[in-house]
């Protein structure tokens, strides 16, 4: 049967996509500040963020911006991207798109093994990427970190660099710059940020009730 993709995670595959192999020699300097986030991202129970996403196509002129809200819980995460939902509770996920009012449902594992994965958002850099310390950079007039990541086998990725602006203070991302192969750029500014914060309840679980009419595809079949 013909597995449907949702343009959704089309986008998501190109900015989160990385392979699981570690390939090269890190900075130390970018190294031990990312694996001190990483500590710190171990510690919460759950997280929540507000950010906004821009997407800018140089070539074309074109710009896209959407507010994005994620709560995650371990492997469960509940991701609201402009109009879209996103829903995992661990072993399924379900992709709400109201456009089409479809609902497309995948297991987890399959998901993931595409390199979508939004439980990792802050983490990404743990597997299959090269750290880079690029130094202090400005933002608003307050000096932050930058970590360049640069993926295995980038050849074959839709993005060459993530560049992460990080407030090595408070240990925690508060920019990411996915550097595109054909010209497109997508800027997330992470507006707010809480650990061991509320989770709505039924949060990572999808209720058809809430999207009367949705059209459900199943490809688990």
């Amino acid at each position: 049967m013909k597995r449907f993709l949702s343009p959704v995670w089309a986008l998501l595959a190109f900015l989160l996509s990385c392979p699981s192999v570690f390939y090269a020699q890190d900075d130390p300097q970018a190294a031990d500040l990312l694996s001190s986030i990483s500590a710190k991202m171990q510690q919460y129970k759950n997280i929540h963020a507000v950010y906004t996403s821009r997407m800018v196509d140089v070539q074309s002129d074109f710009e896209m911006e959407q507010g994005g809200e994620v709560w995650i819980e371990g492997d469960r995460y509940h991701l609201e991207l402009g109009d879209y939902v996103i829903v995992c509770d661990g072993q399924t996920v379900w992709t709400y798109e109201p456009e089409m009012g479809e609902c497309y449902i995948d297991d987890a594992e399959t998901v993931a093994e595409d390199g979508v994965d939004p439980a990792r958002m802050f983490t990404i850099w743990e597997d299959g990427f090269k750290k880079v310390w690029k130094g202090e950079v400005e933002m608003e007039g307050k000096a932050y970190s930058r970590v360049d990541l640069h993926p295995e086998g980038a050849e074959d990725r839709g993005f060459h660099t993530i560049q992460c602006i990080i407030d090595a203070e408070a240990l925690q991302v508060v920019k990411l710059v996915v550097k595109g192969r054909e010209g497109t750029d997508v800027f997330y500014l992470v507006e707010s940020f809480d650990g061991d914060g509320m989770v709505p309840e039924g949060a990572f679980s999808f209720d058809k009730a809430r999207f009367p009419g949705t059209t459900m595809i199943d490809n688990r079949l």
